[in-house]
């Protein structure tokens, strides 16, 4: 009973996550956890298209310790705008370039927490689509970039423990991948090469799992006042086990002081070194898109791929 009773209070906890979210007038651990679970969902927009173009494109860069690093371009349509009370949002990944080009990948997500994402996977060589489990954020996971994927659809608000450390300043220094002038390319030569640093006041909220994961808790350092989380620290065992740097811009087209996305996103494990860099150029972003029409996030959009 009493874990009925748990279950129902942290849903109603972190139930009313949208786009209707205010901004808060209290900063209790749970309130914090909320708006950071707002600003990166991106649930300040209705819709946000990142189309490549010829010279630009979303680029995921992996690199292994002592390897040459690896990319791979992307496009995202990312869809918030639903008031059907049913789907919290629809995000629609293509991938341009590798061994996955032409692969479409359609994310469904409900406002019911408890329900799993419904994904959708064209295969282009097989010209089918097939629904795909979603996948466990609980696994022992080796590579850093899964990171990303976990923060941004597979955990959810009352997957986790909420407790506000401290507020305080500091100065990041944000962490780069650094990559040798002889191995870059014409995608990698996007990445900003010089190093920045930024110091803001933060709040610093430990989020511990309710059931087992690849980490035991985790350490966000949340900016005060527009909830944008600089970095993230997961321990296992006592050890820091991932550390993940964002760097983030406003959106100054949007009046939400919460309006920020990451532009460039990094991660490493600090045993292997295995690091990872998700970027986005600033010439790609659209926001709130009005020709998109809610029937472009679908099976039918999967198929045309080529």
């Amino acid at each position: 009973m009493k874990w009925i009773v748990s279950l129902l209070l942290t849903t109603t906890l972190f139930a009313i996550v949208d786009g209707q979210l205010p901004y808060p007038t209290k900063f209790s651990a749970n309130e914090i956890a909320k708006q950071v679970y707002f600003v990166n969902h991106q649930f300040y927009l209705k819709n946000q298209i990142l189309k490549s173009t010829k010279t630009k494109s979303l680029l995921v860069v992996k690199k292994p310790y002592g390897r040459k690093p690896r990319v791979i371009r992307v496009e995202r349509y990312l869809n918030n705008d639903y008031t059907n009370g049913l789907i919290k949002s629809k995000d629609l990944i293509i991938f341009r370039s590798t061994n996955l080009k032409g692969t479409g990948v359609l994310a469904k997500e409900f406002r019911d927490e408890h329900k799993s994402l419904d994904i959708r996977m064209w295969f282009p060589a097989l010209r089918k689509v097939r629904r795909m489990a979603e996948p466990s954020k609980n696994m022992g996971y080796s590579a850093a970039d899964v990171a990303f994927l976990e923060e941004a659809k597979l955990r959810r608000l009352s997957d986790d423990v909420y407790t506000l450390i401290n507020k305080q300043k500091m100065t990041f220094h944000f962490r780069q991948m650094q990559i040798p002038h002889a191995q870059l390319t014409r995608y990698t030569k996007q990445l900003p090469q010089k190093k920045k640093s930024l110091t803001a006041e933060v709040f610093i909220l430990k989020a511990v799992p309710n059931e087992n994961a690849w980490y035991d808790y985790r350490i966000d350092y949340v900016d005060t006042k527009h909830f944008t989380t600089y970095r993230t620290k997961f321990y296992k065992d006592g050890k820091i086990v991932k550390i993940i740097d964002r760097q983030w811009d406003k959106i100054a087209s949007l009046q939400d002081e919460r309006a920020y996305m990451w532009y460039y996103w990094y991660s490493i494990n600090p045993e292997t070194k295995f690091e990872t860099v998700n970027f986005v150029p600033r010439s790609i972003v659209k926001n709130n898109v009005t020709k998109y029409k809610s029937s472009f996030w679908s099976e039918r959009t999967l198929r045309k791929l080529k």
